[in-house]
């Protein structure tokens, strides 16, 4: 028992001095090469020079897409060599604020001047256009222009007014049609029958008339005037968004006048009201202005409120009944066994000669 016991204490003697000793060794290691990190900490070895002269040039951090504003953090200085360094490379980041990307930039490609872009600005319209959507041309006047108010960047409905009319379904033409009335008579022994014309009506049709007297079958019955369209007025393109008021390419203007010292002086011209806008819809609402200006429908546009251009209505049609019903007019009204007699007009007096004034 007391020998299990004396081995024991031993190992554990043996164990305390072997850590005591490695502890020992360790430390006076450190202590000979004093400063010195660990493996863990050791920096990344530095890069060794090549001998290629570099300077510092703005580059793309991540590719930028034609049309893209330039953000905060999507450029950065990187070394690249001198030699290759463009010359119209751009000297700080703050040449491109405010400005877009004229052609998609790849990540890591140097930032060239011609790469930078205006918005607005002549042969840049593409990249005003909103994605998912497509640029027409829409003419205007003082009337269509909510008087001139319009301006790029507002949003705007279109309005359009239709005259329809009734088609015969058979010729594809507006209504009444023309008609010729013939009478036909026999012959007895031939038994050929000639047709002799009566006349050529528009839209007429035979009706027989009560109280008309026997030799009369009846009337020919023709309108007195052409057909007349019924209208309807209707929303048609909701938040189309204003690009342009006027042409991309203004005309060139005149050549000043050569004046002498005492020569006349010709006035200022007064620049022209625009005539047309730069409208982005969607590729649909596009086929629908074509078809609606080839077809001679009238149009207007109506300007949105500010911030409102997301709000989504689409308005009830308005005809002649709407009208009707909805402002409660009678249709017709009804006859009246009265009515009112106009006021005669008060005569002038006429100047008499003794109050004309003497010459």
């Amino acid at each position: 028992m007391r020998r299990g016991r004396l081995l024991i204490l031993l190992g554990l003697v043996l164990g305390l001095g072997t850590a005591l000793i490695i502890y020992a060794v360790m430390n006076q290691q450190q202590r000979a090469t004093p400063g010195t990190p660990s493996a863990a900490v050791q920096p990344a070895p530095q890069a060794q020079p090549t001998g290629v002269p570099t300077q510092k040039v703005w580059v793309a951090l991540q590719p930028i897409a034609r049309g893209s504003e330039f953000v905060e953090g999507s450029l950065g200085l990187r070394d690249w060599p001198t030699t290759n360094v463009p010359p119209d490379v751009i000297g700080d980041e703050v040449e491109t604020r405010g400005r877009v990307a004229a052609t998609d930039i790849v990540q890591g490609m140097p930032v060239l001047r011609s790469m930078l872009a205006q918005k607005g600005e002549a042969g840049q319209a593409a990249l005003l256009v909103p994605p998912g959507r497509v640029a027409v041309a829409f003419p205007i006047d003082e009337q269509s222009s909510v008087a001139y108010a319009i301006q790029p960047g507002d949003y705007v409905d279109v309005l359009i007014l239709m005259n329809l009319v009734n088609f015969d379904p058979d010729f594809q033409t507006k209504l009444p049609n023309e008609y010729n009335f013939f009478t036909g008579v026999t012959n007895p022994d031939t038994g050929q029958q000639t047709l002799s014309p009566l006349g050529k009506y528009s839209g007429a049709k035979f009706e027989r008339q009560p109280g008309l007297p026997e030799a009369i079958a009846g009337a020919i019955l023709s309108p007195s005037e052409p057909q007349r369209p019924w209208r309807v007025a209707q929303l048609t393109v909701p938040a189309a968004k204003v690009l342009r008021v006027g042409p991309w390419r203004e005309a060139a203007p005149p050549p000043a006048p050569s004046t002498g010292a005492s020569g006349p002086t010709e006035a200022t011209p007064v620049p022209k009201l625009p005539s047309i806008v730069t409208l982005a819809v969607e590729p649909q609402d596009a086929l629908v202005l074509l078809w609606a200006r080839k077809t001679n429908a009238y149009m207007e546009l109506a300007l949105r409120a500010a911030g409102s251009e997301s709000n989504p209505y689409q308005p009830e049609a308005v005809t002649l009944q709407y009208m009707l019903t909805r402002f409660k007019i009678d249709a017709p009204p009804p006859k009246l066994p009265y009515g009112l007699e106009p006021e005669p007009p008060t005569p002038v007096p006429q100047p008499t000669p003794a109050s004309l004034p003497s010459q």
